[in-house]
């Protein structure tokens, strides 16, 4: 499938009836799914590489889980982190705090549960509904009415007012 084709993902917060609410997550989160499936493809792969290769599993897991999330945002830019072809800066330095954070945090769980016997790759593929969910929440708040960064971007005052219903 070829995401540059994809037609633009609708927003969901766009006043709509329930059903058609429904729908439009369900699409986001079908194709944050494919995007975000790559990425953990070449996530698990390089973990269990650097595993293998001796890395202690704290390091691994950081090394792997941002060269994936390098991968997603490379991937997702142009959908993501564009407007009207603009780069969002601040989007994408929280995108970077929130993944920094949260593999940071992730990594400590991982080495933790490795000290007490687990075997690191069960224990990262156990997280991954946690860490799924968790991103696709985030993306979704981050990527809604991304007119209001914009607008902060350029100084110009306060976030955009929602439209009323």
């Amino acid at each position: 499938m070829n995401l540059e084709t994809m037609p633009p993902i609708p927003d969901p917060s766009a006043g709509s009836s329930s059903p058609a609410r429904l729908r439009d997550h369900a699409l986001r989160a079908f194709r944050f799914g494919i995007v975000s499936g790559m990425g953990l493809a070449l996530d698990l792969s390089l973990f269990v590489a650097l595993l293998y290769g001796g890395v202690p599993p704290f390091a691994a897991n950081t090394i792997s889980s941002w060269t994936a999330l390098t991968f997603v945002y490379c991937a997702s830019v142009r959908r993501v982190f564009r407007y009207h072809g603009q780069f969002i800066v601040p989007l994408f330095v929280i995108y970077v705090l929130y993944h920094l954070c949260g593999t940071l945090f992730v990594s400590w769980g991982i080495s933790g549960l490795a000290q007490a016997g687990v075997a690191p790759p069960l224990t990262k593929v156990g997280i991954i509904p946690a860490t799924f969910t968790a991103n696709y929440l985030f993306m979704s708040w981050l990527t809604a009415r991304r007119g209001r960064w914009i607008l902060q971007m350029s100084g110009l005052g306060a976030p955009l007012e929602e439209a009323a219903e």
